[in-house]
């Protein structure tokens, strides 16, 4: 009795900490539809910027972030979205995110650099833009 007690204790115990190769499949299996569903609305955001709609823009790359908090790109995109609606504040935030999570990020350099530039912050775009044309790829 004592020894099935003891089975039954490291069963559940394995199953506890990850033990159980159906538990992990599982998680693999959400994290990646989460990701899927998170390039879904960075899609749909590109999209949204495209048609000149970057109200709803800016609710699908918020969207993509709220399911992957610290993605570049979609930081970048939010904060170029962001300019367009006016709310500079933010969109200085979120570029600038962009770039301290991925200082290699040409693109996200550029899309900070524009809105410096409008900003008349031209030393700082100047340096932005220098930064573009290093990790441009």
């Amino acid at each position: 009795m004592h020894r099935l007690i003891s089975l039954l204790i490291l069963s559940a115990s394995l199953i506890l900490v990850g033990g159980n190769p159906n538990v992990s499949l599982a998680q693999d299996r959400a994290k990646e539809a989460s990701m899927r569903a998170a390039q879904d609305y960075l899609k749909h955001g590109l999209i949204l910027a495209g048609e000149g709609r970057y109200d709803n823009a800016v609710e699908s790359f918020r969207k993509a972030l709220a399911i992957n908090p610290n993605w570049p790109e979609a930081l970048s995109l939010l904060g170029s979205a962001l300019n367009k609606v006016g709310n500079d504040r933010e969109a200085e935030e979120a570029l600038r995110k962009a770039v301290a999570l991925k200082p290699d990020y040409g693109e996200g350099w550029y899309h900070l650099g524009e809105f410096l530039e409008e900003r008349g912050k031209k030393p700082e775009a100047q340096e932005a833009f220098r930064k573009a044309k290093q990790f441009a790829k």
